[in-house]
C-alpha cells in the first residue's frame, strides 16, 4: 500500500507531500491541483512501463510540466515524484535536456536521479541512477555499476528487465504497472458501449468503459451479483437491468416500472451509463493494488452520489482507493460509509497545498 507521496516542481504542485490510506478522497475547488495529483501518480506508472517520454508529451512537453512560479536562483528546473510504498521507496526526478545536447526531442524529460530503495526513504538502496550512470545491487551483493546503455527518457523500471538477477527491480515495476486509473468514460452517441456487441469475459473495466456490458456479466457470473441488484436498487428504485439482451448481445438495459419494454443502452442517459461503469470498475473480481478514480461526480444527479459511496465501501480490502473530485458531498459521505480519509486542497499564489497547512506566504529558509 503506499504510505505517503512526495510531488515537487511538477505544475501547480510546487513542494507537495500527502499521506494516503486505504480509501483517500482528494478534494477541493476547480484551480487548486486536483487533475494534476491525478496525472502525477500516472506518470509513476507510465515510468514503468516505459512511456514517461509518450506522458509527458501528451501533456505539453517538459516545458510545459514544470512549476511556473517563483523559485531561488540555484534552484534546478525539474519535477520530482517520490512514492512511500510499504515494501519500497521510489524516487524520479526529470529535468530539461542540456543546451549542449543536440537533439529534435527537446521536449522529453531528461531523467537527472533516481533511487529505489528497500523500505522506507531511508532504506536499503537496491537501484539508483544519476544521469546516465547506474549502480544496481544483486543479491545481497554491493552497488556495482550496469554497463548497459539507458535512454535519458525513460526509467530504470522498464530498461532493466533481467528479473531473475534483479528481483526487487521486477517487483515494483510489476506493482505500479497494475494500478488501475479511470478518468473518461465514453458516453457519447457513438460509444461502443451504446451498441449491442459480441462479449467476452471481461473481468476488468478498460479505461473508457467500452466493454461495459461484458464486464457486469462477468461480475454477476463470478458472484457480485447481489452487489450489482444492491447498487442499481439503490440509484434506480425498482429497476431491473440486464446485460445481455434478447438476441444474446451484449448492452446494459433497463427496465423501469410502468414500462412495458427494456430500455436499451444507446437510450440510457451519460450519467446513468457512467454509474454503471462506476460500479464495474469498484466490484471487479480482478482488484488491483491501487484504483485512482478522477471526478466520479461528472454527469452523475446528486441523489446518485450516496448509492455511490455505499459501492466505494464494498470495494475489496486488497485494493487502495483514492478518488479526486469536486463534490464535497461525496468527499463526506466516502468518509462515513467507507471510513476514508479527505483530504482537502488549497492554492495559494498558484501553489497547491493541503488545507491543514494553510495559506500561509512560504518562508524560505537556507536549508531550502
Amino acid at each position: 500500500m503506499i504510505e505517503s507521496l512526495h510531488i515537487c516542481g511538477y505544475r501547480s504542485l510546487r513542494d507537495f507531500r500527502v499521506n494516503l490510506g486505504r480509501v483517500t478522497v482528494i478534494s477541493g475547488e476547480n484551480g487548486t491541483g486536483k487533475s494534476n495529483f491525478y496525472r502525477s501518480i500516472a506518470l509513476l506508472q507510465s515510468a514503468a512501463m516505459g512511456r514517461l517520454a509518450e506522458a509527458i508529451a501528451r501533456e505539453g512537453g517538459m516545458p510545459g510540466v514544470l512549476w511556473a512560479g517563483d523559485r531561488r536562483k540555484d534552484e534546478p528546473r525539474r519535477f520530482s515524484i517520490e512514492v512511500s510504498h510499504s515494501d519500497f521507496t521510489f524516487s524520479l526526478a526529470c529535468g530539461l535536456i542540456q543546451a549542449d545536447r543536440y537533439s529534435a526531442f527537446r521536449t522529453d524529460p531528461d531523467i537527472k536521479d533516481e533511487v529505489l530503495r528497500i523500505g522506507g526513504p531511508k532504506g536499503r538502496v537496491v537501484a539508483q541512477r544519476t544521469a546516465s550512470l547506474v549502480k544496481i545491487r544483486a543479491g545481497q551483493g554491493a552497488l556495482e555499476a550496469l554497463p548497459l546503455p539507458f535512454h535519458s527518457p525513460e526509467s530504470i523500471l522498464s530498461e532493466i528487465r533481467d528479473g531473475a538477477r534483479f528481483p526487487v527491480l521486477a517487483a515494483t515495476r510489476e506493482t505500479l504497472q497494475e494500478w488501475r486509473f479511470y478518468h473518461h468514460f465514453r458516453t457519447d452517441a457513438e460509444s461502443p458501449m451504446r451498441s449491442p456487441q459480441i462479449g467476452s469475459r471481461s473481468p476488468v473495466l478498460s479505461h473508457d468503459g467500452t466493454n461495459l456490458a461484458a464486464t457486469w456479466k462477468t461480475l454477476a457470473e463470478a458472484g457480485r451479483t447481489a452487489d450489482l441488484d444492491e447498487a442499481i436498487d439503490g440509484a434506480f428504485p425498482g429497476c431491473e437491468w440486464r446485460a445481455v439482451d434478447d438476441q444474446d448481445r451484449f448492452q446494459i438495459q433497463l427496465l423501469r416500472p410502468g414500462l412495458q419494454r427494456w430500455l436499451d443502452a444507446s437510450e440510457l442517459s451519460d450519467g446513468t451509463l457512467r454509474y454503471f461503469c462506476l460500479c464495474a470498475a469498484l466490484l471487479t473480481p480482478r482488484p488491483p493494488s491501487l484504483l485512482v478514480i478522477n471526478e466520479p461526480e461528472t454527469s452523475l444527479h446528486p441523489c446518485l452520489l450516496a448509492p455511490l459511496a455505499e459501492v466505494v465501501a464494498k470495494v475489496s480490502a486488497e485494493t487502495q482507493l483514492v478518488i479526486v473530485t469536486h463534490s464535497e458531498v461525496l468527499a463526506e459521505l466516502i468518509a462515513e460509509r467507507a471510513e476514508g480519509k479527505v483530504r482537502r486542497l488549497v492554492t495559494y499564489e498558484g501553489e497547491t497545498r493541503l488545507e491543514e497547512h494553510g495559506g500561509a506566504r512560504r518562508v524560505w529558509t537556507f536549508d531550502d
